[in-house]
Formats: C-alpha cells, sequence, structure tokens
C-alpha cells in the first residue's frame, strides 16, 4: 500500500501516517520499496516475520 492509499483507509492526515511509516522502518518490520515506472511513488510491505492485524482498538504488530 502507498502512503495515501494507507491515510484513506486509516482517516489519518498523511503526515501522520509518514511518521508511523518511518517509525516501522526504522524498527525492521516494514520495508519501502520504490516503484521502477516512477520512483517518486513508494509502496510499503511488511517483512517476513512480522504480522500486522486490524483490531477495534487499532492495528495489532506480531512477531511470527
Amino acid at each position: 500500500m502507498s502512503s495515501k492509499e494507507l491515510a484513506k483507509a486509516t482517516n489519518l492526515s498523511e503526515r501522520t501516517v509518514r511518521y508511523a511509516l518511518k517509525v516501522l522502518k526504522d524498527s525492521g518490520i516494514i520495508r519501502e520499496i520504490y516503484l521502477l515506472e516512477d520512483a517518486r511513488k513508494r509502496l510499503y510491505m511488511v517483512n517476513p516475520g512480522f504480522k500486522l492485524e486490524q483490531g477495534q482498538n487499532g492495528i495489532k504488530i506480531s512477531a511470527l
């Protein structure tokens, strides 16, 4: 998902989503992928060994 898609899906501001993505990336939980057709756009994926789950109280991160 892109940061814009995440912001829309979570009803959070894009700035808040970008900050959270930076924290998750720096922690090694997610990875950032640059698109070859447009290097300005990035997608984010959960790294192997981690699982993200959407719950009623927010997103839960767990190690596999």
